[in-house]
């Protein structure tokens, strides 16, 4: 084997192991970016919906984290949401509004984990209702 040859092979090695690690890094925080993006859309939904009057089936709440707005929009969702992604509850005896995102599909940056993963954990958050509207 060759000098030439056998720096050839080590700089393949080393780039491959330093190419994962980067490719590793960037999933990893763009996870965590994700996840904080979207415990701040679930706790401005969970605001919005504690101090206004609950609609009944939860849709403004639903739209206000998949379009940050009230009503559907033609723009996408956020992060590639969907409404099946987002639960909305209202408990009637305690009255507490909770809402929580769940199976949701992070979207990687390395290919090697491109929808194969699917978030076990749900993004949850609960308040007690405000609004006490007549």
């Amino acid at each position: 084997m060759t000098r030439r040859g056998q720096s050839l092979v080590e700089a393949t090695l080393v780039l491959l192991v330093f190419f994962a690690f980067l490719f590793g890094v960037l999933d990893c925080g763009q996870v965590m970016y994700a996840h904080q993006a979207l415990e701040e859309r679930v706790r401005s939904a969970v605001r919005y919906g504690s101090l206004h009057a609950f609609d009944g089936t939860g849709d403004q709440v639903a739209n206000l984290i998949l379009y940050d707005q009230l009503t559907p929009s033609a723009q996408p969702a956020f992060l590639g949401l969907t409404r099946e992604n987002v639960q909305v509850r209202l408990e009637p005896v305690d009255q507490l509004l909770s809402v929580a995102i769940v199976n949701y599909r992070p979207q990687f940056f390395s290919p090697w984990f491109s929808n194969a993963i699917v978030s076990p954990r749900p993004v949850m958050i609960a308040a007690p209702m405000e609004y006490r509207g007549q």
